[in-house]
């Protein structure tokens, strides 16, 4: 009997505590933030994210003498014998050039032939190679093309920079002076050496001092020492201030082993300060890089939730690995693995409630971009991430809540999938449209959940909202470059889905919401120096906001410097 006494005393006080939580959810009949929710208005979804550098690989060539004539007696060319290398069987060269059997030709022509086979081998990859016609006498109709596929003749290495020449040598260990050179294996020696900070990269190939080899020139220099960015905004939560400031700063390669160091901060004044610090080193010579994080948000609500006198703050630590599967030009696919550990209070000082949580996380993930020229060309860019984790709620208060009500105490795990293309209409146009989605196996704490709202989502809605466990977002915008440099306009539709919660429970509320918007946008910027953009977003659903106040309509600006 006491027992039951007991258990039913707790669910009482559960219940209660409930109660009194959702009264300061809905003092003003909006949603109320936390540190969860306030860490992830913070997040920019970077759903098209391509490799950032690139390097020009300068082909310097060398021909080789043949007759200057193009005239003269035609002749019948019965077959092709093809010599010089031992890649590629003789058959599958011949085959590209089958179709000219059994014609007359000239010398220009048979010239043609061994410039087919020669752009056939640049196709696959042997970016050097080059097919000519030897002097010869041609018996019985059959011609003989020569072919050098190209092999490395000396390595020149030129590091004018204070990356150190060990790390240079590890990053270009896989190009050996006698090797076939191909164009896979150069392209991601030298782009995960430009990848490197502090460095900027220029090669060239030159003909070698022997037949069929070319010297590779590879030039090393200093980029700047520190690079950083500065931004204002109203893209911030309005009960944590809506204009917001930040500041960026990257020290690049401050030790030499071609590490960076980035620090960057986000405030709002009083209502929110976060600060996030990241390490990055590279290990090893073929892109393996340790990353080393550290992110510490504080928030005070006001406004419509001043009387509470309730905030926060999150702690973030995070220790992660990347690589490059797959590094070229044209394609890349990078592997992620991390984990991260965080701390979360919740403080409402008028109700002397303090809610203290904390996650262990592990994620897993794939991401990768692409370049093709279909329909005029465009730009791919994807992502996969799965994360498993667990949740401790150390506030007993909280943790009764949580034990009738979401139950998102525990384990966990969910993914995270996302893909975007930029495609080139015509010099003028270009239209974007990007897919993310999230999916959970159960409900998720705040901190975890997918948002809709806000300028990265629908845009006709506010910041945080319309948060869920699972759900999917839409982003379609076309852009203009106008005749005036420097400006685009832009038009754009945004739509999306939420379960607000994987595993309803009784009296939960409403579960799910589909929000719509359209909206104009005014772009001013000039490359790697400023942007400045406006937009006018406008809804298509009639679903309310509960984040802030409903509006039919909302104006975002953004103002970026670099420095």
């Amino acid at each position: 009997m006491l027992s039951k006494k007991r258990r039913n005393g707790k669910l009482c006080l559960s219940l209660a505590v409930a109660l009194i939580f959702g009264a300061a959810s809905s003092v003003s009949g909006f949603d109320k933030p936390d540190a969860g929710k306030t860490a992830g208005s913070l997040e920019e979804r970077k759903i098209f994210e391509r490799s950032q550098s690139d390097v020009n690989i300068e082909i310097e060539q060398q021909g080789k003498s043949v007759s200057p004539s193009t005239q003269g007696p035609r002749v019948k060319v019965a077959g092709v014998h093809i010599t010089g290398q031992t890649i590629f069987s003789e058959d599958r060269l011949r085959a590209v050039v089958q179709d000219t059997l059994g014609r007359e030709l000239t010398l220009s022509q048979l010239e043609d032939l061994a410039a087919r086979i020669a752009e056939y081998l640049h196709e696959q990859g042997y970016i050097v190679a080059y097919a000519y016609i030897p002097a010869q006498d041609i018996k019985d109709g059959v011609v003989e093309i020569a072919v050098e596929i190209g092999q490395y003749g000396d390595l020149d290495i030129r590091n004018h920079s204070q990356l150190a020449d060990s790390a240079v040598d590890r990053l270009l260990s896989s190009i050996k002076s006698g090797d076939y050179i191909k164009s896979d294996s150069l392209e991601r020696a030298l782009l995960l050496l430009n990848d490197t900070s502090g460095v900027n990269v220029q090669a060239t190939l030159a003909p070698g001092k022997t037949s069929g080899t070319a010297d590779l020139i590879v030039e090393i220099n200093d980029t700047a020492k520190t690079t950083g960015q500065i931004s204002i905004d109203n893209y911030g939560i309005r009960f944590t201030g809506q204009i917001r400031g930040s500041i960026s700063l990257t020290a690049n390669n401050p030790s030499g082993l071609g590490d960076a160091v980035n620090i960057r901060e986000i405030t709002a004044g009083r209502g929110l300060n976060d600060t996030t610090w990241n390490y990055l080193l590279p290990v090893g010579g073929q892109g393996l890089r340790l990353g080393l994080g550290y992110a510490q948000l504080h928030y005070a609500l006001r406004e419509d939730f001043a009387d509470l006198n309730a905030s926060g703050e999150s702690k973030t630590t995070g220790i992660y690995v990347t690589y490059p599967l797959v590094r070229s030009r044209n394609y890349n696919l990078y592997s992620r693995i991390g984990y991260e550990h965080k701390k979360l209070e919740d403080r409402i000082d008028a109700l002397a409630s303090i809610t203290d949580k904390r996650a262990q996380v592990w994620a897993f993930g794939l991401s990768g971009d692409s370049r093709d020229k279909w329909g005029g060309g465009g730009i791919n860019s994807f992502a996969l991430t799965f994360a498993a984790g667990s949740l401790t709620i150390d506030s007993s208060e909280a943790q009764a809540i949580d034990s009738i009500t979401a139950q998102t105490a525990g384990s966990y795990s969910k993914a995270n999938i996302s893909f975007s293309r930029m495609q080139y209409l015509n010099s003028r146009l270009t239209f974007y449209l990007g897919l993310t989605g999230q999916f959970a196996d159960k409900n998720l704490d705040s901190s975890e959940k997918l948002c809709l709202g806000g300028v990265n989502g629908v845009r006709a809605y506010p910041q945080s909202e319309a948060s869920g466990d699972q759900g999917y977002l839409v982003n379609g915008e076309l852009r203009w470059n106008l005749p005036t440099p420097a400006f685009q306009l832009a038009a754009f539709i945004d739509s999306g889905q939420i379960t607000i919660n994987k595993k309803p429970w009784p009296d939960a509320g409403v579960n799910s919401r589909h929000l719509t918007g359209a909206g104009l946008g005014l772009i001013f910027s000039k490359a790697e120096d400023y942007s400045i953009r406006l937009d006018y977003a406008w809804k298509l659903t009639s679903d309310p906001a509960t984040a802030d106040t409903d509006k039919s309509g909302r104006f975002w600006l953004q103002g970026v410097k670099n420095i």
